[in-house]
């Protein structure tokens, strides 16, 4: 990696970890709520031993789930990880909460942090429990989306076939069918979606937890006016370079002007699956490795931070890469498939990155180390993942050249950007349909709205429709954003330290440079 002082990201691998993370099925823990009387009549040593009883037993859950969901990646077998959370019901119950807030209110330092962290991650679960029915039945209907592509005699395919379809898809009216059956099966969802933010917000009454701004604001550390400013002002820092981007690649990739490009044609304009060959089954991992050792952070090294590889082929395995951090940094796993092509390239980049960071983490608490949004160590695994996008890294890892190697340039570049401004329209979308009536027609509306600034893109009134499967009552699209954020900032920190190149600038370049430009504004 020339010219790139990739060392400096040691440090940065171990800031923190996921907030996805998860983590061996067991059956109850020692701590029991109150029969009676209530949480308040806890004296402070009894909240404090209660706490830490709860932060044991929240342990054993997020090890749990982890050891579920790596047997389902894995092996497609299994119980659902979230089957083990029925086994602590008294873990999310107000009791729970009470206790926890207690003693959190009487800690300080270090441990303050660890119980501030495992309040907001017993708080929605608690919700989510309350309004089960309503929750569980939004969630169904998601999972049982159905509908029908052209040609298709019934309606057979699922959401998660979408991406692909559209993809593959040449034919720009066959697209757009695609999309508009996809558009209408969503929008029969709607109604669940108002029952379960109302059943979720009296579960938030019952609870006693503020409503949803106080929630937010204790999940993330902001409130969600801040976090709407923060998603506005990088609509704006890169709506020209955005703009840009999606000419190029619009034109590179589907040979259309940037004005007729429709949601349909998103997938499609950013593929890059012409320079899959550039990345051969197998060498994915090398390459990935090979960048890791660069940074002092070979996961197989003598005396790098020890990983559970798993790169065996298995036809049960997932496509994509994974890396679960069960019980960092003790127990910190990444799966994949010996598989080729740019996306697996990138996404391998992505959760090596994610796994050396929870292998590196450091803290007195394991509160600290597994809990929180997580967005600090998305952000330098996005960093990490951009290397497949960076003409340098590339030109020095794979044989691609000329015209190939700057179409996947400028995809990448449009890529990046339009996944940070579609982050910040769903962050303003889940704000500001708070602030509006609460209808299926005004929803639709704001959606829409947001989502063609975001893209640039057209959507008609069926992909507005679309908008219950984008609803995100915690405000996770800030995680996104803000890892977006960070990773651009460090990329221009990094690019300051570089040392001038005396290599021939080529057109290949100019992408990177001026997203690293578009983000100057947001970042400082």
């Amino acid at each position: 990696m020339p010219n790139r002082p990739h060392r400096v990201l040691v440090p940065l691998l171990a800031i923190a970890a996921l907030a996805c993370s998860h983590g061996k099925p067991a059956g109850r823990t020692g701590w029991v709520a109150p029969a009676a009387g209530g949480p308040g009549q806890l004296s402070r040593r009894e909240a404090n031993a209660a706490s830490r009883e709860l932060a044991e037993e929240a342990r054993t859950v997020l090890r749990g789930e982890g050891e579920l969901l790596w047997k389902r990646y894995t092996q497609s077998e299994g119980a659902l990880p979230a089957s083990v959370a029925d086994a602590h019901r008294d873990l999310f119950s107000p009791q729970a909460l009470a206790a926890v807030s207690q003693a959190r209110d009487a800690a300080d330092g270090d441990d303050r942090r660890a119980l501030e962290l495992l309040h907001a991650w017993i708080a929605p679960l608690s919700v989510a429990r309350i309004a089960g029915a309503e929750v569980e039945a939004l969630e169904r209907a998601r999972a049982g989306l159905a509908f029908a592509a052209p040609g298709d005699p019934t309606a057979t395919r699922g959401e998660r076939d979408l991406d692909r379809l559209l993809t593959d898809e040449p034919s720009a009216k066959k697209r757009a069918a695609i999309a508009e059956a996809e558009a209408k099966a969503a929008a029969a969802v709607a109604p669940l979606v108002l029952a379960r933010d109302a059943a979720e917000a009296k579960a938030m009454a019952d609870l006693g937890l503020p409503a949803f701004g106080g929630v937010v604001e204790e999940q993330l550390g902001s409130t969600p006016a801040q976090l709407a400013a923060l998603a506005e002002q990088t609509l704006v820092a890169t709506e020209r370079v955005a703009a840009r981007a999606v000419a190029v690649t619009a034109q590179q990739n589907l040979g259309l002007t940037a004005d007729r490009v429709r949601r349909a044609d998103l997938p499609g304009m950013l593929r890059t699956a012409s320079a899959d060959a550039g990345f051969p089954a197998g060498r994915g991992w090398q390459s990935a490795q090979a960048a890791l050792r660069a940074l002092g952070a070979d996961p197989e090294g003598a005396h790098s931070p020890r990983i559970l590889l798993d790169a065996a082929p298995s036809p049960a395995k997932g496509l994509r890469p994974l890396a679960l951090l069960v019980d960092p940094p003790s127990d910190v796993r990444l799966s994949f498939q010996p598989a080729g092509g740019a996306d697996q390239q990138r996404a391998l980049l992505h959760e090596a990155a994610r796994a050396v960071g929870g292998a590196l983490t450091e803290a007195p608490r394991w509160e600290l180390a597994q809990l929180g949004d997580g967005s600090a160590a998305e952000g330098v695994a996005q960093l990490f993942e951009q290397l497949a996008g960076d003409p340098l890294w590339l030109r020095a890892t794979t044989p691609l050249r000329g015209e190939m190697l700057d179409e996947l340039v400028h995809a990448s570049a449009a890529r990046r950007l339009l996944s940070a401004r579609r982050a910040a329209a769903l962050v303003l979308f889940e704000v500001r349909r708070r602030e509006q009536p609460n209808t299926a027609e005004s929803t639709a509306a704001l959606y829409r709205g947001l989502l063609q600034r975001a893209t640039l893109a057209l959507y008609s009134d069926h992909d507005a429709g679309r908008w219950p499967l984008e609803t995100d009552p915690w405000l996770r699209a800030a995680v996104t954003l803000r890892a977006a954020l960070l990773a651009a900032a460090l990329e221009q920190q990094l690019a300051a330290l570089a040392p001038p190149s005396s290599a021939t600038p080529d057109k290949s370049a100019a992408a990177p440079r001026a997203t690293r430009r578009a983000w100057q504004p947001t970042c400082s």
